[in-house]
């Protein structure tokens, strides 16, 4: 036999003593995860939204896997991969040729995967081991081999490093070899046989449901539909009406099953009607509540805009797919100036027109270039008589008013309302609305007219004319109680009463306290009573109303408390109040100039209560059920935690009750 030469034999001797080693990969710094502005919008084959992680690398030809699966196929960019991985992933591991798989233990790094976040890693490498000349064969010999994620385009002997390696080979009607190959000096050489496969089960979902679905241009249904097929990639499409067709998709049918849903794109546009508040805006003829950014399949749209005291505004624009088209339609309305001079100077100026005009102002005021027609004239002052008068605007002309008061006091002893607009707000339970009842459930749309709130509760002084002027008594009057609680009590047979009835022992300065011990028939009467005095139609708020001022009307307010998310700003309860009532107006007020809507005194409102009343509750001004058992009071007191003083807390009693923590304020149509 011939002999090997002595070189030789020591170079093979070297190979076998220095094996050859492959690199490793590790991660550079602390991982992070990134701001909302970079949220994934990709969701996994049941719908949910997945998490990302984002891989930062100098390095390229990455492929992942974990335990449940990267979703979908990984966003390659140079430098940095994103790879789609469902919440709750634990493990993520990363291959390349040349290197040792690196293992990342997520929840080792402190990253728990939650829906829609991305987080970033950093990963380098040592230097590149050597590469060896790998063969592969394998049957049937037009299958597709993937090497580490790569396609080896056909060429079977690849130069690849030692270590380990992901093969896959993939064929249509042929079940799919996935392997994990070692590569060293004794191991350059792999064959593998496929086998044909079975028909696959595929179900194919779409959000919404209802489009057709199209699969190598054969129709399978419409989704949800189900399916066996053979496993290869096909073009799919899917169309249904309203939304972007897809059509520029493979799908890939593998066994045993195929799950995929797809999300579809709507095909809208959107239309926004810039306009006068007073205007209202048609599109295509039907009256829009809202004309701000209205999303509208693609159509041409007739927009109509029309107002009193001027002329209608017609335009027709074409609405195409991702269109925001702004239009700007103001109509052109007659003016007139009205000019009102007043003395005192500083009285207040108050001018309501027909069409919903309304302006105020404090001292002389022009009031110009305002719509001609009918306009009310209201000047009040304190420690003056109000006076009121009609007066007609016509167009272009300048009405000059001189009105100066008379000393004294109106009829309606000291009661101020604030103007409410109307509108349409969200009623109940709303976000900012913490530890909600069943009875504030559900959220509902509600629209009110306009109408007046009182500024304050009515007080032990507005409540006392009443009672002296008409002699009638209250049970908490005859029980000899008193109409203002500031903390003190007596002995009345045994028993701790309040203080004597009003009138007995009570200072002035108490007079200006919210009036409480009234029953909601008690404060009926009061209504009743001012309204006769003053031919004004004062009443109980509805509770739509209540909850509509309580929130800043037309405003929109989204605070916790009536003005405030801080209740101390607001509000008199069980945490300041000190266990008593305070006169009315010394909190801060809510934007509408309203005071103590939250806490001091419950406010009866004129609706009975119903504890499921919001399931079908009518949407424009809303009255309550025709009957019930008790009456609805809102707003909490001073004796209650802050979770009543909420705006959308409600609360109910016995129409026939006036207890110590009860009171009211009044409404007045517009």
């Amino acid at each position: 036999m011939k002999k090997l030469p002595i070189y030789l034999i020591t170079l093979l001797l070297c190979s076998n003593v220095f094996p050859q080693k492959l690199k490793q990969m590790h991660i550079i710094g602390t991982p992070q995860k990134l701001q909302s502005g970079e949220m994934v919008a990709r969701r996994d084959q049941n719908g949910n939204y997945c998490a990302a992680i984002k891989v930062i690398s100098d390095m390229d030809g990455f492929s992942y896997d974990s335990w449940n699966g990267v979703v979908g196929s990984v966003d390659k960019n140079p430098g940095k991969d994103v790879v789609y991985l469902t919440t709750g992933e634990r493990v993520l591991e990363v291959f390349k040729s040349g290197y040792e798989p690196l293992q990342i233990i997520l929840s080792d790094l402190g990253i728990t995967l939650k829906e829609r976040e991305i987080w970033q890693i950093k990963i380098a490498g040592d230097e590149q081991a050597d590469a060896l000349p790998v063969t592969f064969r394998f049957t049937p010999e037009d299958a597709t081999l993937l090497i580490d994620g790569e396609d080896a385009a056909n060429k079977l002997t690849q130069e690849l490093s030692v270590g380990k390696h992901q093969i896959r080979l993939v064929r249509d009607g042929y079940q799919a070899i996935e392997k994990t190959i070692e590569v060293n000096k004794e191991q350059v050489f792999f064959q593998w046989e496929m086998e044909e496969a079975p028909d696959a089960g595929l179900q194919i979902t779409t959000q919404p449901s209802g489009a057709i679905v199209y699969l190598d241009g054969v129709e399978l249904g419409e989704t949800p539909v189900a399916a066996f097929y053979q496993p290869g990639t096909y073009p799919i499409e899917i169309s249904n009406k309203g939304y972007v067709t897809i059509d520029n998709e493979s799908l890939e049918v593998t066994l045993p099953k195929t799950t995929k849903n797809y999300i579809l794109e709507e095909n809208v546009g959107y239309l926004t009607i810039n306009t006068r508040d007073e205007a209202t805006v048609y599109f295509n003829g039907e009256e829009m509540d809202n004309h701000t950014r209205v999303k509208l399949a693609p159509q041409l749209v007739r927009v109509k805009v029309i107002m009193p005291k001027a002329d209608d505004l017609a335009e027709q624009v074409v609405i195409k797919k991702d269109d925001d088209t702004v239009l700007d339609m103001y109509p052109d309305i007659q003016t007139g100036t009205i000019q009102v001079a007043v003395t005192p100077f500083d009285a207040n100026i108050e001018l309501t027109g027909d069409a919903g005009e309304h302006y105020t102002a404090q001292g002389m005021k022009i009031f110009k270039d305002i719509p001609v027609g009918t306009y009310n004239l209201k000047v009040t002052a304190d420690d003056y008589k109000t006076t009121e008068e009609t007066v007609i605007l016509k167009p272009l002309e300048k009405l000059n008013k001189s009105i100066t008061l008379e000393e004294g006091s109106d009829a309606d002893y000291g009661i101020e309302m604030v103007y409410v607009k109307g509108g349409t707000f969200t009623m109940g339970c709303s976000s900012e609305q913490s530890d909600c009842d069943d009875d504030e459930k559900p959220v509902h749309e509600v629209t009110v007219d306009d109408f007046y709130m009182g500024k304050y509760e009515v007080t032990v002084a507005q409540f006392k004319q009443f009672i002296d002027e008409t002699s009638y008594r209250t049970d908490a009057y005859k029980e000899g109680w008193s109409y203002v609680y500031t903390g003190s009590f007596k002995k009345k047979n045994g028993v701790n009463w309040q203080c004597d009835a009003i009138g007995n022992q009570r200072p002035p300065s108490e007079y200006n306290h919210s009036v409480i011990h009234v029953s909601w028939n008690d404060a009926v009467a009061y209504c009743k009573w001012l309204s006769r005095k003053t031919g004004k139609g004062y009443r109980l708020p509805t509770e739509a109303e209540w909850e509509y001022a309580s929130r800043e009307g037309a405003n929109g307010s989204s605070t916790k408390y009536a003005g405030s998310n801080n209740i101390d700003d607001v509000a008199w309860y069980n945490g300041n109040s000190g266990g008593k009532t305070h006169p009315v107006g010394q909190k801060q007020p809510n934007e509408l100039g309203i005071y103590d809507m939250s806490g001091n005194v419950w406010e009866w409102c004129a609706d009975w209560y119903d504890n499921d009343y919001y399931d079908n509750s009518p949407r424009n001004n809303p009255q309550g059920p025709s009957s019930g058992e008790y009456r609805l009071l809102r707003g909490g007191s001073w004796f209650d935690d802050d979770g009543s003083c909420r705006v959308a807390h409600r609360g109910r009693s016995d129409p026939d009750s006036g207890l110590i923590i009860d009171g009211f304020r009044i409404a007045q149509d517009f």
